[in-house]
């Protein structure tokens, strides 16, 4: 049987996007979620600490946070990454099993209660995924910024700045990796924050 060019150039190229698809492509639009484990060592003396995130919640009425995108191999964007909590809600979250696990009693507040002991304040944070799927795996970038202020009776005592970037691929599994990267980028920000945290109230 005698292919015509025009057939042979369809049927390759509906045998690639079959490829593709089978690949993963079907979830490139998806939500995330943050399932955080405390990687710290950090031990305190205790006490109530309240961890204060002002940022309103949710920004729309769908609820969902943009998060990160999906990009072709030639840097179209094919799909999003949504959040059902924001940057700061997502922090705040980090935050709180981190600081239990070194022996606060964390209270979480959306406003800073007077008067409080001890308050850690998220400032601001942002959260940048970034994915680039082709036939074969799938790149991922993670960026988070993070601003804390941490109060002592009432008063400030300190602004905190920290960010922390990772990048991974996935060839199997690939529609993990970017819950992954945000678990692990986000690990890397406490790694830093957590003890300075520790520290400023101790003294």
């Amino acid at each position: 049987m005698t292919y015509h060019p025009t057939y042979r150039h369809a049927l390759l190229t509906l045998s690639l996007l079959t490829l593709f698809c089978l690949g993963g492509c079907a979830s490139h639009t998806r939500q995330i979620f943050l399932r955080y484990d405390p990687i710290t060592t950090s031990r305190a003396e205790g006490g109530n600490l309240y961890l204060v995130n002002t940022e309103p919640q949710p920004p729309t009425a769908s609820g969902l946070w943009t998060i990160g995108t999906t990009k072709s191999s030639d840097n179209q964007i094919i799909g999003n990454l949504w959040s059902g909590l924001s940057p700061a809600s997502l922090v705040q979250n980090a935050l709180d099993r981190e600081l239990e696990h070194t022996g606060y009693k964390v209270i979480p507040q959306k406003k800073t209660p007077d008067p409080a002991d001890m308050v850690v304040e998220i400032s601001s944070a942002a959260i940048a995924i970034e994915q680039t799927a082709n036939i074969s795996r799938i790149d991922a970038d993670c960026t988070i910024t993070v601003s804390l202020t941490v109060k002592k009776s009432g008063a400030p005592v300190r602004t905190l700045h920290y960010e922390a970037k990772g990048s991974d691929l996935a060839i199997k599994n690939r529609e993990q990796l970017a819950e992954t990267m945000l678990r692990n980028t986000m690990q890397d920000v406490m790694r830093q924050a957590i003890p300075d945290i520790v520290k400023i109230l101790g003294h």
